[in-house]
Formats: structure tokens, sequence, C-alpha cells
């Protein structure tokens, strides 16, 4: 059985270009975002559902994990649209 805390690890073994990559892709194609990141699990050994996945990216962003990732070009945390759905 998967964890959070596995499915974390494997996110922070993401390279920057993979994670800025899979954040543009959160944001023009939610659906490929999903699968993208269901085969990093996948080839990371880990085993979760769509919802299970989601919950866990939830818990990064409300814990401030992916601020520092690069989104077109600016910082997560500068943007403005993401701090009005994930505030600090």
């Amino acid at each position: 059985m998967s964890t959070f805390n596995d499915f974390k690890k494997m996110m922070n073994n993401l390279n920057e270009e993979n994670l800025s990559e899979l954040c543009e892709e959160f944001l023009t194609n939610h659906e490929a975002a999903m699968n993208i990141l269901s085969n990093y699990c996948s080839d990371f050994g880990l085993l979760f559902n769509s919802q299970e996945i989601k919950d866990n990216m939830s818990i990064m962003h409300k814990n401030g994990d992916f601020d520092n990732v690069v989104c077109f070009g600016i910082e997560l945390s500068e943007n403005q649209l993401y701090k009005k759905f994930h505030p600090s």
C-alpha cells in the first residue's frame, strides 16, 4: 500500500524540468497531467487511484511544496492566480 510520504518522496525526486512541465500540463490539459502523474507513480512503484493522486497533490499544495516550481516562466509562489486558489 502506497502512502502520502511515498508520493511526496516520488514528487521530490522529479527534476525541476519535469515539475515545470507537469505544472504547465495541469494548467492546459488536466486529464493528460493526471495520466502523466499516474505514470510517474507507476514508474516509482507506487499504486494510487486518481482520487488519491488528487488528494496527495492537494496536501502538497497546501503545504507549499510547489511554491518554487517555475510554471510558464514564473514561480508559483509569485503567480497571483495560483495564490488565489492556493493561499499560504
